[in-house]
């Protein structure tokens, strides 16, 4: 007989999203620094590396909406968290007043008892379909990343001619090419991971 893997609750999930989160912003704020060295290196090179001007402009407006929308996905994930944590307060307590009211007889108390349970369960469903909609949110945001990663190929394609074209300064440019496709290979890895937890809290 096959045992039922149990899933992590949703407030370790929501945890470990951020942790991902967090590394996804610190790659992207790699970026912006090769952005920052680009732009200088292309400063002293003059008219040779004119066409590299705007690609480092549209690096750094890259690195810099993704830590825009990953701050956003982070304060969602954390509210996730914090709602995920109640949600299981609020079902612990359904149960321990169902559990009180078969000890209980008198019907006024188990009356009493009903409330209580109902407010418990009422809760729990609000916060439910609160953590719905932020997941929503979440897989849009993620979206938002996404599709500006994609474009670092061709970006990096570019970069590269351009920096055939920059003569002495060809190595330098190269470089920050090749710095910029490590990083965006690592945002794509990270958006990965983050695209499994994000379903791991919509099965939860």
């Amino acid at each position: 007989m096959t045992r039922k893997v149990q899933q992590p609750p949703s407030f370790v999930v929501a945890a470990t999203l951020a942790g991902h989160l967090y590394r996804m912003m610190h790659t992207a704020k790699l970026m912006l620094l090769s952005t920052s060295n680009a732009k200088g290196v292309a400063a002293r090179a003059g008219d040779k590396a004119l066409g590299f001007r705007p690609i480092t402009d549209f690096i750094a407006e890259m690195a810099n909406d993704t830590i825009h929308f990953a701050t956003k996905i982070n304060q969602l994930a954390l509210t996730v968290s914090r709602t995920s944590v109640a949600s299981v307060r609020a079902e612990d307590g359904a149960q321990r007043f169902a559990a009180a009211q078969e000890q209980l007889s008198n019907t006024e108390q188990t009356g009493f008892i009903d409330h209580l349970i109902e407010d418990a369960s009422g809760e729990q469903k609000r916060m439910r379909g609160e953590i719905i909609d932020i997941m929503s949110q979440l897989g849009l945001q993620l979206d938002e990343i996404h599709q500006r990663v994609r474009g670092s190929t061709i970006v990096v394609s570019t970069s590269r001619t351009e920096a055939a074209r920059a003569g002495e300064f060809e190595h330098y440019l190269n470089s920050i090419a090749d710095s910029v496709e490590l990083a965006a290979g690592e945002l794509q890895r990270e958006i990965t991971e983050c695209r499994k937890l994000i379903d791991k809290l919509n099965s939860n």
